[in-house]
């Protein structure tokens, strides 16, 4: 009888630990603004006020948040490449917004998915050719896409470098293609002649280590009048806390030198917005002389009960097969 009751009161302490554990879930957002120019200090309140793509405009699979946005003109029509998060996958497929203007953007589908993780759509164009290499560090390697049909099919055409390293950011300068890439809290810079490679990893890397504040790419690099830009990402206190900016000050293949300028983005810390809590990525695209459409992501963070959010996805599987019914 001892045993008995000692069993159910382990059973009834078990569930109730069950029901009143809690989870920590990152909502993000994104947003569009303009500017006059790159971003090297950080924007008004007003050009962040609402965000312009949540989770809530993905129409095709049960989103939990939408961030890591990357745009691109082409054909005089403005296309956003950016992570969703599946809810009933629980990891990340590539998603796409159009736009005519830049202010007003329409969801249109996932246009990219793998059996592992996708974030971060680095999306160019290369003599005519639109690339993409999205994080795919949960495969061991870094991609290289190309658009087969624009903007809705690509293939893999080859592995630029072995090894889980995120957000893998490349950019041209005097005729050659560098890459910067983040693993274990270091940043590394590889360096080739063609896109394809091979590549050659700089013999100064990695850069920096055991830095998580500064060590994390955090968007394009961007080239600009033989000035170059790079953007981090830090995470202290917390994952997605700010993004920083930094500027390249000497860059061959032997030497490399930098200094920060500034941190640009970070959370608000009012309760009621939705960067409350953090910024972690940007993209900057120059529309003319004097302007310069700018993509951003924001999060806050929820605290839900963990049995409540597990029976959330078990619901989203669902939710994606009425989906895929529906379209059908």
């Amino acid at each position: 009888m001892d045993i008995v009751l000692l069993l159910s009161f382990g059973i009834i302490v078990s569930l109730i630990w069950v029901l009143n554990k809690k989870i920590t879930v990152g909502i993000w957002s994104i947003k569009v603004f303009n500017s006059n120019s790159i971003i090297t200090e950080q924007p008004k309140n007003s050009e962040l006020k609402e965000p312009t793509l949540q989770a809530s405009d993905v129409t095709d699979i049960p989103a939990e948040f939408v961030a890591d946005p990357f745009i691109i003109l082409h054909q005089s029509k403005l296309y956003m490449f950016f992570e969703i998060l599946d809810k009933s996958l629980g990891r990340g497929v590539i998603g796409l917004a159009t736009s005519q203007d830049g202010e007003k953007w329409k969801y249109d589908k996932v246009v990219l998915k793998e059996n592992f993780h996708l974030s971060y759509p680095y999306v160019f164009e290369h003599n005519n050719i639109i690339y993409m290499i999205p994080e795919t560090s949960e495969a061991g390697k870094v991609l290289l896409y190309k658009s087969k049909y624009f903007p809705y099919e690509w293939e893999v055409t080859s592995t630029l470098i072995e090894g889980n390293y995120v957000d893998a950011s490349v950019f041209q300068y005097k005729n050659k293609w560098w890459m910067f890439a983040g693993k274990s809290g270091k940043l590394h810079l590889f360096y080739t002649d063609q896109l394809n490679g091979p590549w050659i990893e700089h013999p100064k890397s990695p850069l920096i280590s055991n830095n998580v504040q500064i060590t994390r790419p955090g968007g394009r690099v961007i080239v600009e009048d033989d000035q170059i830009y790079r953007y981090t990402q830090d995470s202290k206190p917390n994952y997605g806390s700010a993004i920083r900016v930094f500027k390249i000050t000497h860059l061959t293949e032997e030497e490399y030198e930098e200094e920060q300028v500034n941190l640009v983005l970070n959370g608000t810390n009012n309760i009621s917005d939705w960067n409350k809590d953090g910024m972690h990525s940007i993209d900057q695209l120059k529309v003319n002389d004097s302007e310069w459409l700018t993509v951003v992501d924001g999060h806050r963070l929820e605290y839900k009960n963990h049995f409540v959010w597990k029976i959330e996805r078990i619901l989203a599987m669902k939710r994606k097969k009425e989906i895929k019914l529906t379209s059908n």
